[in-house]
């Protein structure tokens, strides 16, 4: 006996069961697309092959009582036929089409829907059970395939391969962004490694600190006695024949010798470079006296 011949004998057995349907039932899951995420459904698998439309992979949750019920609940519509009613599966999902099959009787060996299993990860075995006299075990695959023109040893398989995919492992969490605004900067060193201090009085300058070992100058931070903090004066250098060299070896006409040469004071007093403009200014007052009494001597008329 042909597996299909005893097919339809163990359907025939079930004929009552199958075409009796309880008022009031109710209405089978619709399923969800792709493969079940877990062991606790059943996978079910339909492959067209020749009637078009590829293979289709949906999910029948929770538990399943039979293979019929697994087809159904995964989302598929299927037609039996009017002999053996769901017992032998005729159309799924409207195919083949009602002009091809009558689903009268049995489908003909050369047209038919093979009904096939298989475990996670295994491979597809063609069921020897009806479809109402299996019970698919959770997380295991049920798979449909059209067979045209074949029989039951060379019926194709389903094209799909019954494992699940892995699960997804989630994203790594982002850096945390670095938060707006920020701290001030620190100001970037000056030529030869010396600190950068602001500008006193000026716009858009900078003036670098000499190192604190550098002869002639007193340690950052120590006010110096005798020195406004506004910039440096140049008036002793103007009055100052030649310039007045510092202890750096500079001219006066240098802001950084200037600021030197202009607090060397004697006791709190005037600074030096005061008293010799006011020394020249009264040399040059006593030689336009001279000067005017010997313009009178000369001319008599005066």
């Amino acid at each position: 006996m042909s597996s299909r011949a005893a097919h339809a004998a163990t359907i025939a057995v079930f004929t009552a069961a199958i075409t009796v349907s309880w008022p009031g039932s109710p209405a089978a899951a619709a399923g969800s697309a792709g493969y079940c995420p877990d062991a606790s459904g059943v996978t079910v698998v339909v492959d067209f092959h020749e009637l078009g439309g590829g293979a289709v992979v949906r999910c029948a949750s929770g538990s399943q009582a039979t293979g019929l019920a697994a087809l159904k609940n995964a989302g598929f519509e299927i037609t039996g036929t009017l002999r053996w009613g769901e017992g032998f599966i005729c159309r799924i999902d409207g195919k083949p089409s009602a002009a091809s099959e009558k689903c009268v009787d049995t489908p003909p060996a050369s047209a038919y829907w093979s009904y096939w299993h298989a475990a996670n990860g295994g491979g597809w075995a063609y069921s020897d059970k009806g479809v109402l006299n299996r019970k698919p075990p959770a997380g295991s695959f049920e798979g449909w395939s059209f067979s045209l023109n074949r029989n039951a040893s060379d019926a194709p398989r389903p094209g799909v391969t019954p494992k699940r995919p892995a699960p997804t492992p989630p994203l790594p969490a982002s850096p945390t962004p670095p938060v707006a605004g920020g701290g001030p900067s620190a100001p970037p060193p000056a030529a030869g490694g010396n600190p950068v201090v602001p500008p006193v009085g000026g716009a858009g300058r900078t003036t670098a600190v000499p190192p604190a070992d550098t002869p002639g100058t007193a340690p950052v931070g120590t006010a110096t006695p005798g020195v406004s903090a506004a910039a440096p004066s140049t008036s002793a250098a103007a009055a100052t024949p030649g310039g007045v060299t510092g202890s750096s070896g500079g001219t006066a006409g240098d802001p950084a010798v200037t600021e030197v040469a202009s607090s060397d004071s004697g006791d709190g007093g005037l600074p030096l470079g005061t008293i010799a403009g006011v020394l020249l200014l009264a040399a040059l007052a006593a030689g336009g006296v001279v000067t005017a009494r010997r313009r009178r001597t000369a001319d008599p008329d005066d």
